[in-house]
């Protein structure tokens, strides 16, 4: 026997059962499971026969015959991060050339020392020695989470030696966020978000001059 299913309340239904439902379930309309037919009103009534298990099997086969298999995607190969960083590197190589005024800075430097008497000289480089200590105690040489570089760019060249020796094969964009993160959420980090990411181009070069 036919057996339908009301769109409205999507009950299913033997075809003696269709007029007494019709009354219950407002704007009802019926669908043959079988064949699929909609019916309007009481169209269904004429609706006595269907196609037999054999002629669904032999449909089912045919259209799944006719499916075309899925194209296998292509491999894509992942670039090293050393590769990437690379690339990166000829686009923010002009972001840290040194500047025409700090160029000048160090050559006056250089000729107030060579003019300073001897007790000026000697003094200079005590204070000198004294500075380059104190900056080493503070300048991190790798990354540690109880310590930080006193620069910026000195904290990302830790960060992205540290990412690149653990995840190789993390991408030039993931390294950058998941570097800046590093830095900005370090407990002794004094640096602003946006100055860490200023300093994120030259920190690439010191890492890629130390890995050559």
């Amino acid at each position: 026997m036919v057996s339908f299913v009301c769109n409205y309340c999507q009950a299913t239904l033997k075809k003696p059962k269709l007029d007494q439902h019709a009354q219950r379930c407002y704007n009802a309309t019926f669908s043959c499971i079988d064949c699929n037919t909609d019916f309007v009103g009481d169209s269904y009534r004429q609706h006595t026969a269907c196609m037999t298990e054999e002629q669904k099997y032999k449909n089912k086969m045919a259209a799944k015959n006719t499916k075309k298999p899925a194209a296998t995607p292509a491999a894509v190969v992942p670039k090293s991060t050393v590769d990437q960083l690379k690339e990166k590197q000829s686009q923010v190589a002009s972001d840290v050339a040194p500047t025409e005024t700090t160029t000048k800075k160090r050559k006056h430097e250089k000729s107030d020392e060579s003019t300073a008497s001897p007790k000026e000289e000697k003094k200079s480089k005590e204070e000198k020695k004294s500075k380059d200590k104190s900056a080493k105690g503070q300048a991190a040489s790798s990354w540690d989470d109880s310590e930080l570089s006193a620069t910026p760019a000195g904290a990302l060249t830790n960060a992205i030696t540290f990412v690149c020796e653990n995840e190789p094969g993390v991408a030039f964009a993931d390294l950058k966020k998941k570097c800046v993160k590093m830095v900005t959420k370090h407990p002794k980090c004094t640096f602003s978000k946006s100055d860490v990411k200023d300093e994120f181009a030259a920190a690439v070069l010191a890492a890629l001059s130390e890995g050559n």
